[in-house]
């Protein structure tokens, strides 16, 4: 229901000649009376104290290229459970392909040491990519991640 432009009152559709409170003609008179969405009026970017944290899929996307294998991408959506078992199983990862390429095949260290970041960190980007198209993705509080 649309208010008065004067004193603010509600009107009704048969209301639109003259405001019943304040008596004043033409009470609509350059207000639109349409219908707007309510949703595109919301701005995500000023939250007031008390609301919850947005997380976003561009910081989410950011951590994993950038510090995916400690785990922070987890930890920044509240999922600190997956986020300690992505930390082990990297580092896991990273340790047993050097093992493997110093000690098993005796390549030159550089190379044992820099062949096991670059896996690490392709697949680490792979799911960040992954991540940042996924649908309906929701932090560890139930609140989706936008």
């Amino acid at each position: 229901m649309p208010n008065c432009r004067n004193c603010g009152a509600r009107l009704s559709k048969f209301d639109t000649d003259l405001c019943p409170v304040c008596g004043i003609k033409n009470p609509l008179q350059g207000i639109s009376s349409e219908t707007v969405e309510v949703t595109s009026q919301i701005d995500l970017s000023q939250m007031k104290e008390g609301q919850q944290v947005v997380r976003r899929r561009k910081t989410l996307t950011l951590f994993f290229y950038t510090l995916g294998f400690t785990g922070a991408p987890f930890f920044y959506i509240k999922r600190s459970l997956i986020g300690l078992i992505w930390l082990i199983s990297n580092l896991l990862v990273i340790g047993g392909l050097f093992a493997l390429l110093y000690f098993a095949f005796k390549t030159h260290i550089a190379v044992s040491i820099v062949v096991p970041l670059l896996v690490a960190y392709v697949v680490n980007a792979i799911v960040g990519v992954v991540y940042n198209f996924l649908p309906n993705i929701k932090d560890g509080e139930g609140e989706f991640i936008v």
